[in-house]
């Protein structure tokens, strides 16, 4: 009898037990144990909602997930953030968590500052789920951070302007003759022959500018180690030819003189100074505010072949954070990167297009009611695997520098796109020399 009363207690024991595991397993009320962790969190924006949703939306559903980590939330403005970053990492006093701007994490990469974050990647998402997922990858595979946020270029026009011309809008079969087409439609004169609007603004920037037109065209800034410079083939030259072109030839995008007049108005799109442009996704958070303006987006006009840059600013964790901190950034970035909560909180506030599919193809952004109609025109490139990273390595702020100061005499009309292009290249080169000579 004693024998059996035994087994019954070791019995009910065993159903306690099984019951509190699988309680803690799929139960809504489960909590993390463990020792507390607190993370510096370094967070740039230029953006006060953005700072506001991070603080008091985001935050607060991590902790009340993760009990056992505390996120000590450290803001500031893009310029200022980056310069004190740099210094910190130097002192090695650098925050355990940081939103890199895309074009610098390779920066940040070669310092050996961040951690590869690759197998984590690898073990813990699914890609299928994702879009860019892989953008902070170097030329040997390696990924080095988590896009926070995506910021595809596109091709913005203002259909009141085009209703006024007559002019089919823009879809996938412009080219860059039917382009250059439209924009002189589109270009209009006043009574006394001065021009009061053009059809495109031709800028000499490299995300909304020569990165497109230059790979449409089949050509290259760099070479696929990033170590050459690629800006004397005459595939790139040819192709920024096209766009000064647009300028002094054609006459369809106006000059830096006539442009600085716009900026009181907003902007040269909004304020009505030119048809269509080339920009990116972060427009829309400005755009969509101004009650009169009746515009869209589209895909690109293809010019050789379909090329668009897109950036996006990842997640990183500092290589040199001990390892309990470092796992629990790596928390913080699963949870943001995975909770379709999160993710349509950052949609909805226009502050960039999230990474997690199921949270684009929602009404939160593709079936949103909100300008602009045409949404999937900022998700194809990424989709069909035409949309690029703009030639990324450790040095990419001071060569695409020196291209944008070599091309501005161009730009200005002082020489020809030739010389400059070929002044650009020397530049380049030199620079890329220097960064990746050998060390002994």
């Amino acid at each position: 009898m004693g024998k059996r009363i035994k087994s019954i207690g070791w019995f009910l024991m065993f159903l306690v037990s099984m019951g509190l595991l699988l309680y803690g397993c799929g139960g809504k009320k489960q909590t993390t144990t463990g020792k507390q962790v607190e993370i510096r969190f370094g967070f740039p924006s230029a953006v006060a909602d953005d700072y506001k949703m991070m603080k008091e939306q985001v935050i607060p559903l991590f902790e009340k997930a993760h009990p056992n980590i505390k996120v000590k939330f450290e803001y500031m403005p893009w310029g200022q953030f980056r310069t004190k970053l740099l210094t910190e990492l130097a002192a090695n006093q650098a925050p355990d968590l940081w939103i890199s701007d895309g074009v610098h994490f390779m920066n940040y990469a070669g310092r050996g500052a961040i951690m590869d974050l690759t197998d984590w990647i690898n073990r813990d998402f699914n890609k299928k789920d994702y879009l860019a997922l892989d953008f902070a990858t170097d030329h040997n595979g390696r990924i080095w951070g988590v896009p926070r946020d995506i910021q595809t270029t596109v091709f913005f026009y203002n259909k009141e302007l085009f209703n006024e011309s007559g002019l089919n809008y823009p879809d996938e079969t412009w080219d860059w003759d039917i382009f250059l087409s439209a924009a002189k439609k589109l270009t209009k004169d006043t009574a006394n022959k001065k021009i009061r609007q053009y059809g495109f603004l031709s800028q000499n920037w490299i995300t909304a500018g020569w990165f497109n037109f230059i790979y449409q065209n089949k050509g290259q800034i760099l070479d696929e180690t990033r170590t050459k410079s690629w800006l004397d083939q005459p595939e790139a030259i040819e192709a920024v030819e096209f766009m000064v072109d647009m300028i002094y030839k054609h006459k369809v995008s106006p000059t830096g003189d006539v442009l600085q007049g716009a900026g009181s108005l907003g902007g040269p799109f909004p304020a009505k100074l030119i048809a269509m442009e080339y920009n990116y996704s972060l427009q829309l958070s400005v755009y969509n505010k101004i009650n009169d303006l009746d515009y869209d987006t589209a895909i690109l006009p293809k010019g050789k072949v379909r090329a668009v840059s897109y950036n996006a600013n990842p997640f990183v964790i500092n290589a040199k954070s001990p390892p309990e901190k470092a796992k629990a950034a790596w928390e913080f970035i699963k949870f943001f990167a995975s909770t379709e909560e999160v993710q349509k909180n950052l949609i909805e506030g226009g502050f960039g297009l999230p990474i997690l599919k199921k949270a684009i193809y929602s009404s939160s952004f593709v079936d949103a009611p909100t300008k602009p109609s045409n949404k999937l025109a900022f998700i194809e490139p990424l989709e069909k695997g035409y949309a690029l990273p703009m030639d990324l390595n450790k040095c990419w702020g001071e060569w695409n520098n020196a291209v944008s100061q070599s091309l501005s005499l161009a730009w200005m009309g002082e020489i020809t796109v030739k010389e400059a292009m070929l002044e650009a290249h020397k530049k380049v080169q030199e620079i890329l020399d220097v960064a990746f000579a050998k060390k002994d």
